[in-house]
């Protein structure tokens, strides 16, 4: 037990059986709160794993607020400085998979949706979250255990009141890559996900060529383009820029005369899908939803309300945060929707900068020392899930819903798919590292959501005009034809969405057929980073062998995003003798054996 300012830790711990397993003794939780708190934890086996539940109650007579929580699970194995340590990737782009050393922590050395330690060949320790309900659970790895913590957000428990903590699960695996892949499903599971939509996208999107700066001309002309490129293409995805401002999303601006609708309409006629993109969790100081109903907003210790300025290359922004608590901001947003669904035709909803719905990323931004919001007595997390639950009631289960930069956890159950890595630029230092993202999500991918990489971009400097999109990594690059090559072998192999999104006006012949190459190719079933525990050093460190697979036709995609030639030994593929593939390119192989996708992967991840 240990003080706390107003009160004392009281920690209760009751075992399902009459002791707890002999694997996973020792387990403590401590919560931090100005009253004292009952702690119960229950541990018990479930498939592959053992599940770890853990129920905080508040037997006074006061309402209690709990400050941090935190658990130990201590590891009966001793580790050593030299075991490898892997942290799954928990958002679109700042916390991506990591591979290190125990001994050589870094500053994400986290994770909020699990952690595996290999004690030696074939041999880990694993814990993982399957929910984000109340709390944002961080696990890491610290003297000899697994630690899990939570801010505890000021959640309030009235005097009987019970919850649970989010359901840790537990394993000591022989097999990497099954307990990813049952982890997945166990996440499904436990989100009452039991089939994803079936889909694939093909089409163009306005945001990387010309950012929040285009008009119908830019659209149509486009779209012209893409029909004799592909008149099979089925998605036109409007991103932001279109709204007067952020958070006003009933209204656009006068550069685009008939608003969104008669955007849409063509779009229909052509029988493609029309998407719209917003941000969903905030809005901006000069909108007439802030100006009006302040009250719909986060505020800060003082009574202020949260505002984040940033200039940016074309306006300085002020953005605002929606406190989803409040009941009059979830029928804002809901009636949004229903405009953007009902009056314009809109069937494809991209909600943008998800991850600012949280307390996690823009505390921490912003330096708010507290969040005041309409009901004190909810997370940040629990206020996320109602703004989720109001979006997705809007938009309907008939309509696609994509999550946008996101931290995943929160967001599973609530999407149909989700960005997995971040924002691709015209550049070829990004493509080694949006590989790593995007693939460290496999055992998420086809599970929980449809996978989504992000745009393809094929363009440098000659294939721009004055409209080009003028923020940093949008223009005036070099990308050789091997270079772009790369980035449209990775999208041949992962996701379920390929929008084009250049200028398809000024794109050159030779590129514009690489973009109908990854058209002709359909999606991947599943994909899989063969060496997984070879790269994840850091963020640029992007795996080399993807092996994926259509039905039962399978593919290997080789890349070499280094800067000089390289040999791949691939004889566990079929291959005599070594791939040899010069720098900064990549092959994809049809495999011609007889040993199934699940046989074939774990040849392949035993003879590395």
């Amino acid at each position: 037990m240990r003080s706390i300012i107003l009160g004392l830790l009281i920690g209760t711990t009751v075992f399902a059986g009459a002791k707890a397993p002999s694997e996973w003794s020792g387990i403590t939780v401590d919560v931090n709160a100005d009253q004292s708190v009952e702690v119960q934890q229950k541990l018990k086996s479930q498939g592959d794993f053992e599940r770890l539940e853990i129920t905080l109650s508040n037997k006074g007579s006061e309402t209690l607020t709990i400050s941090d929580i935190e658990i130990k699970i201590p590891l009966l194995e001793s580790v050593s400085d030299d075991m490898e340590l892997v942290y799954g990737s928990s958002c679109m782009g700042r916390r991506p998979m990591l591979r290190h050393k125990v001994g050589n922590p870094q500053r994400k050395s986290y994770s909020f949706m699990y952690s595996m330690l290999e004690l030696a060949d074939d041999q880990y320790v694993f814990a993982g979250s399957l929910s984000w309900r109340i709390f944002m659970p961080v696990i890491t790895l610290e003297d000899n255990a697994f630690v899990v913590r939570s801010d505890g957000e000021g959640k309030q428990l009235k005097p009987g009141e019970s919850i649970q903590y989010e359901q840790i699960v537990l394993a000591r695996p022989t097999d990497w890559l099954e307990t990813l892949n049952t982890f997945g499903e166990a996440i499904a599971s436990e989100n009452g996900i039991k089939e994803l939509k079936d889909v694939e996208y093909k089409g163009w999107a306005t945001w990387d060529y010309y950012g929040r700066i285009f008009d119908k001309s830019d659209v149509f002309g486009n779209m012209d383009e893409l029909n004799k490129l592909d008149p099979e293409c089925n998605l036109i995805q409007i991103d932001g820029g279109w709204w007067t401002e952020r958070g006003d999303y009933t209204s656009v601006h006068d550069g685009l005369p008939g608003g969104i609708k008669a955007i849409v309409d063509r779009i229909v006629a052509e029988e493609k899908t029309p998407g719209l993109h917003f941000d969903g969790f905030r809005g901006d100081a000069a909108s007439e939803v802030c100006k009006t109903h302040p009250e719909y907003f986060l505020h800060d210790q003082d009574g202020k309300m949260i505002v984040h300025t940033k200039k940016l290359p074309d306006r300085e922004m002020n953005y605002t945060f929606f406190d989803y608590s409040h009941p009059g901001a979830r029928a804002h947003i809901a009636e949004c929707v229903r405009v953007m669904k009902e009056e314009w035709g809109v069937r494809y909803f991209k909600v943008d900068f998800m991850r600012y719905g949280l307390e996690t990323d823009f505390k921490q931004e912003l330096d708010v020392k507290k969040v005041v919001a309409h009901d004190p007595s909810l997370t940040g997390v629990e206020r996320f899930r109602l703004g989720m639950q109001a979006i997705r009631d809007a938009i309907g289960q008939e309509n696609y819903f994509l999550g946008c930069s996101a931290v995943f956890g929160p967001c599973i159950g609530f999407v149909d798919g989700m960005r997995t890595g971040g924002d691709i630029h015209p550049r070829y230092e990004a493509f080694a590292e949006r590989c790593l993202a995007n693939t460290g999500n496999f055992y998420l991918a086809g599970k929980v959501y449809n996978g989504d990489c992000d745009y393809l971009v094929f363009r440098e400097a000659a294939d721009e005009d004055e409209k080009v999109f003028k923020a940093r990594h949008k223009f005036g690059g070099s990308m050789t034809m091997n270079e772009a090559q790369t980035w449209a072998d990775f999208n041949k192999l992962y996701g379920m969405c390929r929008l084009q999104s250049d200028n398809l006006m000024t794109l050159r012949p030779e590129r514009k057929a690489l973009v109908k190459e990854v058209f002709d190719w359909p999606a991947m079933d599943e994909t899989l980073p063969i060496d997984f525990w070879q790269h994840g050093t850091d963020k640029y460190d992007g795996y080399e062998l993807l092996l994926a697979r259509r039905g039962k036709e399978i593919f290997l995609g080789v890349f070499n995003w280094g800067d000089e030639a390289k040999e791949f030994d691939l004889t566990a593929f079929g291959k005599d003798g070594v791939q040899k593939l010069g720098a900064r390119n990549s092959i994809i192989l049809p495999y011609e054996g007889k040993l199934s996708f699940e046989a074939l992967s774990k040849s392949m991840i035993n003879a590395l």
